[in-house]
């Protein structure tokens, strides 16, 4: 059964367009969250359940020496713009952690991280997480706007970021605009030609198309080449409702318990 914690907040402030940055003091979770796991946040006052459902934040930082974690999101509902107006030292109603996190393979020296929308977060732990580990780390990141991209000082200097915005639903893997650096990647096949693993988080209709690409430049697709995160509804966060449940190639799965992060090789995307 997850934890339920209150946790305190440090600090929030707008990072980019809509995009806003919450820091909270989590000295138990700092120490033990890891890249893909999340967090479900009860955004409503004291005393009221409205909104009822919980909100789920992936963990974007953690501080083990300062005891904090950072949650990266947007105000796009009315829960989550309840959340934008909570000030340090107000309390937050927290379940978590919940799911099972990436994995970085012990041989791998180059990782591919691949992102849009809200699962991003989750990719700003990992690599920050893998770069610690002295892995080279390149995340490309797109967006239906400027104001949803991420700000690149969010990432450790270290990683090469592209990003590219005003992107379509299956775009994605079409040309991805280098951004600040003179050595570009020109679109995602020559990148994953050269990747050990990749670690993407994409809404469900960009996954063929990764898929497609990871097919087009490697001869073997090996188990743990590829993983994926799915950023579907998870309301409950312990497969007790059922409501993210996904197929996979061997049969049914809950996203929320037995993910949210997947071998890719096992999801069964449209194609």
């Amino acid at each position: 059964m997850a934890q339920q914690r209150q946790l305190a907040i440090v600090e929030q402030r707008v990072v980019m367009g809509h995009l806003r940055w919450l820091t909270l003091a989590a000295p138990g979770l700092a120490q033990r969250i890891r890249a893909g796991q999340y967090l479900l946040v009860r955004c409503a006052a004291e005393g009221s359940y409205d909104p009822l459902l919980r909100r789920v934040l992936f963990v974007a930082a953690a501080e083990p020496a300062l005891g904090q974690i950072g949650l990266l999101y947007a105000p796009t509902d009315r829960g989550l713009a309840w959340l934008a107006h909570r000030r340090p030292g107000d309390v937050l109603d927290v379940m978590g952690p919940l799911g099972h996190p990436f994995t970085i393979d012990d041989r791998t020296g180059t990782l591919l991280l691949i992102g849009q929308g809200h699962g991003l977060a989750a990719l700003l732990l990992l690599a920050r997480e893998a770069v610690g580990r002295g892995r080279s780390v390149t995340l490309l990141a797109g967006a239906v706007s400027a104001d949803e991209l991420l700000p690149p000082f969010l990432l450790p200097a270290e990683v090469e970021y592209q990003s590219i915005a005003g992107l379509g639903s299956a775009d994605f893997g079409l040309q991805l605009e280098q951004a600040g650096s003179t050595s570009a990647i020109s679109n995602l096949q020559s990148a994953i030609a050269w990747a050990d693993q990749v670690c993407a988080a994409l809404p469900d209709d960009q996954l063929a198309a990764l898929g497609a690409a990871i097919r087009a430049v490697r001869y073997r697709w090996e188990r743990g080449f590829a993983s994926v995160l799915l950023t579907r509804p998870l309301v409950c966060g312990v497969g007790a409702c059922g409501v993210c449940a996904v197929q996979m190639r061997r049969g049914w799965q809950l996203v929320c318990s037995a993910g949210p992060v997947f071998d890719l090789r096992d999801v069964v995307w449209n194609t």
